[in-house]
């Protein structure tokens, strides 16, 4: 099963090209760690419902394998309260012959009539034995037809826990698998839409269930500026053209720089990297919204600073890589949270 990411759509109007706090970086930093949390969560719930469905798989078949016994159990008893039943019936025959018989000779030969005395009595007891023997086996019978009972029962709301179980698993499954398809797609959309800038820093690729759309200071940004350049302006542009047709995904944009401190006037707007960062990243925010018809509600905004890095060598090709601005691409999972709840 692919992975879950939920991102928390954070409302709010568009940072103001001005000093942001390091305390609204954390605030951020906060978020995600709460968006990662929940994917997670939503991973161990998907696990914990599988687990719960093999157990029910499991007491399932053990509960066909009881019942079975006992269906064989209850015919060979059945089978044997009838042999007994016909016994029954014959002995009784028998004893009723056999008292006539006795009454006619009872007259005219005590001998033998002593004798027939002793083979009705022998008869009776006979009698007493099968009526008791098959008064146990109805009662056994009776108990086995109860257990009988209770079990098919019992195995009747197991497979009804079972096949709930496996159709809320079954529509878990196919709105990730969904959720995977559109992220896919979304992909090629954006490759196919900035294909032109293919070589001028632009990367498009697929991490833990989201799309992620990097672009390197030199595609967007003059060196320790904000102000994005024509060639940014256009790659952002088709960006927002696909981003604008697809409602459904939620879009964080952040900041990042290489750990060169940034140099700057007192009076200067950007004092650090930090602010670079962040004012980099509502600028994209901007343009995008300029771009396109995007919810304001669908964008958040964040700097990272040099904190961050691709790469940690200290090169100029590893800075380079650094200093860049990240898209990331998030489907909203509302269906999925519905079907948890």
């Amino acid at each position: 099963m692919k992975k879950l990411l939920l991102l928390l759509t954070i409302g709010g109007s568009i940072v103001m090209a001005s000093c942001v706090s390091k305390q609204k970086y954390m605030d951020s930093q906060d978020q995600l760690s709460n968006c990662t949390k929940e994917r997670k969560a939503l991973q161990t719930k998907v696990l914990n419902l599988e687990n719960a469905n093999k157990e029910l798989t499991a007491a399932n078949t053990n509960m066909s394998q009881r019942l079975a016994r006992l269906e064989k159990d209850t015919l060979a008893y059945g089978h044997r309260y009838a042999e007994l039943s016909r016994d029954y019936n014959n002995v009784k025959k028998s004893f009723n012959d056999l008292t006539e018989s006795y009454k006619k000779l009872d007259a005219t030969n005590k001998k033998e009539s002593a004798i027939i005395l002793k083979n009705i009595q022998d008869l009776q007891l006979s009698l007493e034995n099968k009526e008791k023997e098959l008064s146990q086996k109805e009662a056994r019978f009776r108990d086995l037809s109860d257990s009988l009972q209770v079990m098919s029962d019992s195995l009747t709301q197991k497979s009804i826990d079972l096949e709930r179980q496996q159709k809320r698993l079954a529509e878990l499954q196919a709105i990730l698998d969904k959720k995977d398809e559109d992220v896919k797609a979304l992909k090629e959309k954006i490759k196919q839409a900035l294909q032109g800038f293919d070589g001028s820093g632009l990367t498009v690729f697929e991490k833990n269930g989201k799309v992620y759309v990097s672009m390197e200071e030199k595609l967007l940004f003059a060196s320790g500026s904000f102000q994005i350049d024509q060639r940014g302006q256009e790659a952002l542009k088709k960006l927002a053209g696909v981003l604008a047709m697809d409602p459904d995904i939620n879009i964080s944009i952040e900041g990042h720089t290489d750990n060169v401190p940034y140099k700057s006037a007192s009076t200067a707007q950007i004092k650090d990297n930090w602010d670079l960062s962040v004012m980099r990243a509502t600028t994209v925010v901007k343009t995008l919204l300029a771009s396109g018809n995007i919810d304001p509600q669908r964008l958040t905004a964040c700097g990272k600073g040099e904190y961050v890095p691709l790469d940690q060598a200290d090169t100029k090709e590893a800075r380079a890589k650094n200093r860049r601005t990240e898209i990331i691409l998030t489907p909203k999972l509302d269906a999925l949270f519905e079907i948890l709840e």
